[in-house]
């Protein structure tokens, strides 16, 4: 028997970058993708349920660096808060309903399983250091198992799988950059997306760094408030090749076209580029 699920998408502006709305038939549960810097577009959405969870995320390409988890009681005006405290997100997923499907139990209870398996699971980060224990109403378990598996689903579908992991590791042949005149090699992992500079590579300090909080991080952490050339001495793991291409050159750079192997081929070409893929 074939089992299907219908979830349909809503692309605001038409932008399949920008806000997205998701729904699956038969449900009411309310997903809602929102970049950084649409918040104040998507607070004007009309009719958006206020009660449920969410999670921030730093992402790139699908590539979890960050993620934490969190509720609400005021829909989309809770992430203001998150905007002005938390610098490491640049997309926030909410999944919304409305109070009688989601009462006050629920909610507590799926928070904390929410925050639960961030802490457990995937090759990311976490923002979660407290995991609450709120007291769950046994008539209600099968509710928040229910609403946490549809979570977990959605996020997958849309590309920000909670569960991946790196209990494999497929570390890449050497890729390197010589843009601008600096010289830098590294290495990819596709199991976790993440991508390491190897010691001996050249870091541009001059230039400085667009919306990459993760390599500002970097930089400040090893380099301070040095200028100019500077060298690294020991390898730097990213939570993706663009962090890491940005880490070292500044500016706003794509890693998959920027990283090239010695044959010439990008990143993107090496494992993602469909033809590639066939041969």
């Amino acid at each position: 028997m074939i089992r299907l699920t219908t979830m349909t998408m809503q692309l605001i502006d038409n932008d399949p970058d920008g806000i997205r709305i998701c729904r699956v038939e038969g449900e009411s549960l309310v997903t809602i993708v929102v970049p950084r810097d649409k918040l104040a577009e998507a607070k004007k959405l009309p009719n958006v349920p206020e009660r449920g969870v969410y999670y921030l995320l730093d992402e790139d390409h699908g590539v979890l660096g960050r993620v934490y988890a969190g509720q609400t009681t005021q829909g989309l005006a809770r992430l203001e808060d998150h905007k002005a405290k938390k610098e490491f997100w640049n997309k926030a997923v909410m999944f919304l309903d409305g109070d009688i499907n989601i009462d006050r139990d629920v909610l507590d209870a799926l928070e904390a399983k929410a925050i639960d398996f961030v802490q457990r699971n995937g090759s990311y980060e976490t923002d979660n250091t407290y995991l609450p224990s709120p007291h769950v109403n046994p008539y209600k378990e099968q509710r928040v198992e229910e609403l946490h598996e549809n979570m977990l689903f959605r996020m997958k579908v849309l590309g920000y799988d909670l569960n991946r992991s790196e209990t494999a590791a497929h570390v890449s042949e050497g890729f390197h950059t010589k843009k601008n005149g600096i010289s830098a090699t590294g290495k990819y992992d596709k199991a976790t997306g993440r991508f390491t500079v190897l010691a001996g590579s050249e870091v541009e300090l001059g230039r400085g760094i667009i919306k990459n909080r993760g390599a500002i991080a970097a930089r400040e952490q090893l380099f301070g408030s040095q200028h100019g050339k500077a060298k690294l001495d020991h390898d730097v793991t990213f939570a993706s090749p663009s962090t890491a291409a940005v880490f070292v050159l500044g500016g706003s750079q794509n890693g998959w076209t920027e990283w090239v192997n010695d044959q010439g081929k990008t990143l993107d070409e090496v494992y993602r580029n469909k033809e590639h893929m066939n041969e």
